[in-house]
């Protein structure tokens, strides 16, 4: 875990769960004690707005939000408008418009001042001059995004950008902004309806001019709840790092409270779901699996998948580790998308700290027929029910980089190549899945091709496995796993599989579901 320098108000999270703080956090505290402005400030707004009724921000006039994407993307704010030219981080504000309709307030914090970021129209590139007379003055800002030198010392690659509601991209070296990582997830997959609570906003603590880390906080505001949060934001290597505090103050209970949630986008492309009609690209995604780390030390690895109704998927988390939405698809071969460039967006790895006790992951997927949406939300959830009384303070790190983020030892899954099959013996339609798990990397490397590697298949009862076989494939340090699975019933086949050696466990275990009639493999709604 990097080393990440704390201001003040980051000890409040200590203070807030009671804890004694070590002699060096004390230090630390008073060392920084000068600077203007910290966590404790907007935990002190999050919970003066917390006792009152919530208020939606005004949202800008319909002209403006209703513009589309592309006129949006050419609103630029110039460079000689942008604070810290002088600094390593480059900060670009951006206006509000198109579906960003809320502005946020944004602050520049030194050690002796705040001070507001005012939005002048002028220091702005319009689509056109007619377009420019109907900006109102007062405007406003969206969000930002922050630039870094990551991939070499003169490049300028955008590493971060807060734009509308609790939402944050990042991207590492050589990325394109792909999945997003959020503040919180209220009510997720649940009938009565997702709540979206937003930023409405952040304090940009000025660094000095050689450091690699930055610090923003941000408020947070929404119909159950508000919120502070500070992000200490660091280049590493190709990586992105953030560290994430945060306290929660809940106006009203809340049946589903996600916390370190991240969503992205799943069409098709793997687990036997194949191009729709029309669709000329073999695969399209966002993020391939979502990866974890128990509390018990177990990597395990669900594939997703394009549902044909909404499903939600619990997995036991009592003290998890770490969990993330993983693109481990980086050739442009496997989506021959020269725009969007499906193999260049980053996986996010969380590696959680404080308030990750007893509970689960959630993850939601939901019907898509088109790329234009996130359909796979994951998050955790306590056991601890929502208490309006008492605060909900956590701490985090989410990095973001490419599909060796997470730091896992053991060969991982590269793709799942799933079809059906007849059983043998009859001649029937199709009435089981073939299923082929190419392995690679981790202790897979150097291993012999005459190693007795063998496979370990839980199916929960849910299929028959009439056939398995492990074999060295021509690459070094892959191997294929083959299974023939028959469903036994009506309920969907439950398959966890993984390579051993001996009672050595060599590969994350993989995860998945299949329709209990493989005639339904593949269908996209």
């Amino acid at each position: 875990m990097p080393a990440f320098f704390s201001r003040p108000a980051s000890i409040l999270w200590w203070v807030l769960r009671g804890v004694a703080l070590p002699m060096g956090l004390l230090l630390a505290a008073n060392t920084a004690s000068a600077w203007s402005f910290g966590l404790s400030d907007v935990v002190a707004q999050a919970k003066q707005l917390a006792s009152q009724s919530y208020e939606p921000p005004p949202r800008i006039p319909d002209a403006l939000s209703q513009i589309d994407e592309e006129t949006y993307n050419r609103i630029d704010l110039r460079r000689r408008a942008e604070p810290w030219a002088d600094l390593r981080f480059a900060v670009k504000p951006l206006s509000a418009g198109y579906v960003y309709d809320r502005p946020v307030q944004l602050y520049l914090v030194t050690q002796t001042a705040v001070a507001p970021i005012e939005f002048n129209k002028n220091q702005f590139d319009w689509p056109s001059a007619a377009f420019a007379q109907m900006v109102p003055a007062n405007l406003g800002f969206a969000g930002f995004t922050v630039r870094y030198p990551l991939s070499s010392q003169d490049a300028e690659d955008q590493i971060l950008t807060f734009l509308g509601g609790a939402q944050w991209q990042m991207t590492g070296a050589g990325q394109v902004p792909g999945a997003h990582a959020r503040a919180v997830a209220i009510d997720t997959g649940l009938p009565q309806g997702e709540q979206f609570p937003a930023f409405t906003k952040f304090w940009l603590v000025r660094p000095e001019p050689g450091d690699r880390q930055m610090t923003i906080y941000g408020l947070l505001d929404g119909q159950s709840l508000t919120g502070a949060y500070q992000f200490d934001v660091r280049a590493e290597d190709r990586r992105v790092v953030m560290h994430v505090t945060a306290t929660l103050f809940p106006r009203k209970g809340i049946d589903r409270l996600g916390l370190a949630p991240m969503s992205s986008m799943y069409f098709y492309g793997q687990g036997g779901q194949q191009p729709p009609v029309g669709q000329w690209r073999p695969a399209v995604f966002e993020s391939d699996g979502l990866l974890m780390f128990t509390g018990e030390g177990n990597w395990v690895f669900r594939s997703l998948r394009n549902p044909t109704e909404l499903r939600t998927d619990e997995f036991p988390a009592d003290g998890i580790r770490g969990f993330g939405l993983m693109q481990r698809q980086n050739q442009f071969c496997r989506f021959e998308d020269v725009i969007n460039r499906y193999d260049r967006r980053p996986s996010l790895w969380v590696s959680t700290e404080a308030g990750f006790g007893k509970g689960k992951l959630v993850l939601v997927q939901i019907p898509t027929n088109s790329d234009a949406h996130e359909n796979q939300i994951v998050f955790f959830q306590s056991d601890d029910p929502v208490d309006p009384s008492h605060p909900v303070s956590f701490a985090y790190t989410v990095t973001a980089g490419n599909r060796e983020v997470a730091d896992e030892p053991l060969a991982r899954v590269q793709r799942p190549l799933i079809g059906v099959s007849r059983v043998p013996g009859e001649d029937k339609s199709p009435r089981a899945y073939r299923v082929n798990l190419d392995f690679s990397g981790g202790k897979l490397n150097g291993l012999a091709n005459t190693e007795p590697v063998i496979a370990n298949i839980d199916t929960q009862q849910t299929a028959k496995v009439l056939e398995q076989a492990v074999v060295p494939l021509p690459d070094s340090g892959h191997w294929r796993l083959s299974m023939l699975l028959q469903p036994t019933g009506r309920a969907d086949v439950t398959v966890r599989a993984s390579l051993m050696l001996g009672k050595k466990s060599l590969s994350e275990t993989w995860d998945y579901r299949l329709p209990s009639d493989p005639s339904r493999l593949g269908q996209i709604k």
